[in-house]
């Protein structure tokens, strides 16, 4: 049986789109709260609970965590956003990226061991005040 350059190439590519891709969890906080689903257009970031500027409940804990190689930060707080959008948040208070070293990542990925990882993790709180907010933005 003879493999043809064509049928190699989708599969090389469907291997390295698998190592892009950003692992998320959402941890419940408050399973008695009974939000909508929001967008993630709509979640606004706080830096740290001081910042926010009402009560709120708290939601969810959302982590995301992506090779660091083919990952950006922006792509990891977009899942932030999206799953805290779907656990009904109206914004999340955001910890700092952690990340290994360059060093550390590119040789860790050249010898296979899957070191190369960035993790993000958030707060998705509700505000009550953004109900209104969040119906401009989402249109529900």
């Amino acid at each position: 049986m003879r493999t043809t350059a064509a049928k190699t190439i989708p599969l090389a590519l469907v291997l390295l789109l698998g190592a892009c891709g950003v692992k998320k969890s959402t941890t419940p906080i408050s399973p008695a709260f009974a939000g909508s689903p929001t967008c993630p257009e709509a979640i606004v970031t706080y830096g740290d609970r001081s910042e926010i500027p009402s009560d709120y409940y708290e939601v969810a804990f959302i982590e995301a965590e992506g090779n660091s190689v083919y990952t950006t930060d922006n792509k990891l707080q977009e899942q932030i956003r999206l799953g805290a959008a779907k656990a009904g948040a109206s914004a999340v208070v955001a910890n700092p990226v952690s990340q290994a070293k360059t060093g550390v990542k590119v040789l860790g990925e050249a010898v296979g061991a899957k070191s190369a990882t960035q993790k993000a993790s958030a707060l998705a709180i509700y505000l009550p005040a953004d109900a209104g907010r969040i119906r401009q933005v989402c249109g529900k």
